[in-house]
């Protein structure tokens, strides 16, 4: 009999631990959504993006849709800084740009050229401080000088987290920014999958001390 119940122990203790590692995996990726207003009174437009960051890969994919707006993009980025006022769009000027789609060769606009009504899609290689563009702006990596890869693609999930990030499209008309968005996190929150195997591994337990009550009724009961 104590053979059993540590087996089964160990099984559900590898079953724990099983969830939990996967769950450490999948929590390594996250991926946020935005809804475009209007950043420049009376702008007009509209758009929506999403955002993914693979860790394992160390990439971020951003891609948006737009129409609508007063004037070709001319440029666009993901404004990024600790001194950014949370949900609160700059009208003078910017908070720094961590990711930049201008009109460049490696970072310009694709499709190209840039319409009034189109789409974006790039992927960006932020693995290295030294990575070759399309990467981390030049002015976010100098902001947070001293931190290594890690610490810089940690910096800017906390900002896209917290309000303190959103992405925008400049055109002519509004060169400091027309429409853009903050970010919504669709990754489940941390914790989720840890708390998903804690509850299996007390189901499963509750269940074999239900199965164990049953058999010594059972066996104590008289034929």
């Amino acid at each position: 009999m104590k053979r059993t119940v540590w087996a089964v122990a160990v099984r559900l203790a590898t079953a724990t631990v099983m969830l939990a590692a996967s769950a450490g995996t999948a929590m390594a990726d996250w991926t946020w959504v935005s809804t475009f207003v209007p950043q420049a009174a009376g702008a007009p437009g509209t758009g929506n993006a999403t955002v993914f960051f693979n860790e394992t890969a160390k990439t971020i994919r951003v891609q948006m849709s737009y129409a609508g707006l007063n004037g070709a993009p001319t440029t666009g980025h993901i404004h990024a800084a600790s001194t950014a006022i949370p949900y609160t769009f700059g009208t003078t000027s910017n908070p720094t740009a961590a990711l930049g789609f201008g009109n460049g060769s490696a970072t310009g606009w694709n499709p190209s050229p840039a319409q009034a009504t189109g789409s974006y899609d790039r992927t960006f290689d932020v693995s290295s401080l030294a990575a070759a563009a399309p990467t981390w702006g030049g002015t976010f990596k100098t902001d947070h000088s001293g931190l290594t890869i890690d610490q810089l693609n940690a910096k800017f999930v906390e900002y896209m987290n917290t309000g303190k990030a959103y992405i925008n499209i400049h055109t002519s008309t509004n060169p400091v920014g027309t429409i853009g968005g903050f970010f919504t996190v669709v990754t489940p929150e941390p914790g989720h999958w840890a708390l998903l195997a804690s509850g299996f591994a007390i189901s499963v337990g509750r269940a074999w001390k239900k199965k164990r009550a049953q058999k010594a009724v059972a066996e104590s009961t008289p034929v």
